[in-house]
C-alpha cells in the first residue's frame, strides 16, 4: 500500500517547533491537506462479482484508514503559531494542541467503534494502533497542560508532542496482514493515504 508514515506531519511538526522556539516561520497551508474524502464510505470495488464479506471488509479497511485520515486532517488543519510573544506564542500553541487532540480524538472513535472481521491478525492490528494514537494524544494533552501552567517554559513539550505525531505510523500494521492489505488496494481512503507511494496526501485527479 505505500508509504505509512506521512512525512507531511512530521514536515508540519518540524516547521511549528521551528516557529515555536525560534520564531522562523509559519506552515505552509499546502503542505499538508488532504483531499476531499468521503467518511467511512467503502470504495467501490468495480467488481459486481465481488463476494459480500470481501464488500464488508473492505468497508472495515476503509473506515480503519479514515481514522488515519481523520489524523492528517487535523495536521492540516494546525493554526499557524503567533511567536511574536511568548504569551501569544503560548495560546496559539494551545489552540494546535487542541485541535490535534481533537484530531485523534476522532480518529480513536473510529478505531474503537470498529467491528470483528472474522480475519486473523485485523484485532491485533486495530487494537495496536489504538494504543499507539492513544500515547500520542497522552503526550499531547499533558503538553497543553504545561502550557497551561507554564506558559512559553513547556514549549519544548510542544515542539516533542509535534515530534511524535510525525513519527506516528498511521496505518499501524495494516499491511503485515494479507487479507487487510489486499482489502486497502479497493478502499478509496487508503488509496488516498498511499497514492503513487506519495508520503503526502493525494491531491484529487
Amino acid at each position: 500500500m505505500g508509504v505509512r508514515r506521512f512525512a507531511t506531519i512530521g514536515l508540519v511538526g518540524g516547521v511549528l517547533g521551528c516557529a515555536l522556539l525560534a520564531g522562523c516561520g509559519q506552515p505552509s497551508e499546502s503542505s499538508a491537506r488532504p483531499g476531499d474524502r468521503p467518511s467511512g464510505t467503502p470504495a467501490a470495488s468495480g467488481d459486481p462479482a465481488t463476494p459480500e464479506g470481501d464488500d464488508e471488509l473492505v468497508a472495515w479497511v476503509e473506515e480503519y484508514c479514515g481514522a488515519a485520515a481523520d489524523v492528517v486532517d487535523a495536521a492540516s488543519r494546525l493554526p499557524e503559531i503567533d511567536a511574536s510573544t511568548p504569551e501569544r506564542t503560548s495560546a496559539t500553541s494551545g489552540r494546535l494542541l487542541t485541535v490535534m487532540i481533537g484530531g485523534l480524538d476522532t480518529a480513536l472513535e473510529r478505531l474503537r467503534g470498529l467491528g470483528e472481521t472474522g480475519v486473523d491478525g485485523a484485532e491485533r492490528v486495530r487494537l495496536s494502533t489504538v494504543e499507539a494514537y492513544s500515547r500520542v494524544r497522552e503526550r499531547a494533552v499533558n503538553a497543553k497542560g504545561a502550557l497551561d501552567r507554564s506558559g512559553a517554559d513547556a514549549l519544548g513539550d510542544v515542539r516533542t508532542t509535534l515530534d511524535r505525531v510525525g513519527a506516528l505510523e498511521l496505518l499501524g500494521d495494516l499491511d503485515e496482514v494479507p487479507e487487510l492489505r489486499d482489502a486497502g488496494t479497493r478502499s478509496h481512503t487508503c488509496g488516498q493515504l498511499s497514492a503513487d507511494g506519495d508520503p503526502r496526501i493525494a491531491a484529487p485527479r
